[in-house]
């Protein structure tokens, strides 16, 4: 027995069989992934359930019919029983927000004409191409407007005038992209 000799207990427990698993640690690993997935499913319900309280404003939006001409500009009207955003103010839209907005017009004509755009006052309206000899527009543009601008469009017909010029349908449409700047009212 004097070759055999006693191990001290540390060395033991070096040398002797480990368990493959330490359950102890993989039981804490998957109770705290479940603790950060409830955790996920509560901020998620408290974000559905009790909105923003920050309410930005509708977005503006016209849609208008052109029915006729007066005094070299093209007459703008609403239709009836539709909820407009915007309002038409001496035959012109009146912009009350900053922000980029989308203007579109279109319109068939039985002589050739010419339509400018205007939206700022001081700057050059914008000449829109005519298809189908002068007689049709199909147009659309995005412009920067601010408030107390106002949108109208002009009309220039060669041979006729503007109290005689024959529209067939004719619609103008102003659309607010950029909602939440700057708005009076």
């Amino acid at each position: 027995m004097e070759g055999q000799r006693v191990q001290p207990l540390d060395e033991n427990l070096e040398n002797g069989s480990r368990p493959r698993f330490k359950w102890k640690k993989l039981s804490m690993l998957v109770s705290g992934i479940q603790g950060i997935g409830l955790l996920l499913c509560l901020v998620y319900i408290c974000l559905h359930l009790y909105p923003s309280p920050v309410k930005y404003p509708p977005i503006q939006s016209l849609r208008a019919q052109i029915t006729r001409c007066e005094n070299g500009r093209l007459f703008i009207s609403l239709p009836p029983k539709e909820n407009q955003s915007m309002e038409v103010k001496n035959n012109s839209v009146a912009i009350t927000c900053d922000g980029l907005y989308l203007i579109y017009t279109k319109g068939s004509f039985f002589q050739e004409v010419k339509i400018s755009l205007h939206f700022r006052k001081g700057r050059s309206p914008i000449t829109m191409p005519m298809m189908n000899n002068g007689q049709r527009v199909d147009f659309t543009v995005v412009a920067y407007l601010a408030y107390k601008d106002r949108v109208y469009l002009t009309i220039n017909a060669p041979d006729t005038s503007c109290e005689d010029l024959q529209i067939n349908d004719g619609e103008l449409i102003v659309v607010h992209l950029t909602p939440g700047g700057f708005c009076a009212q």
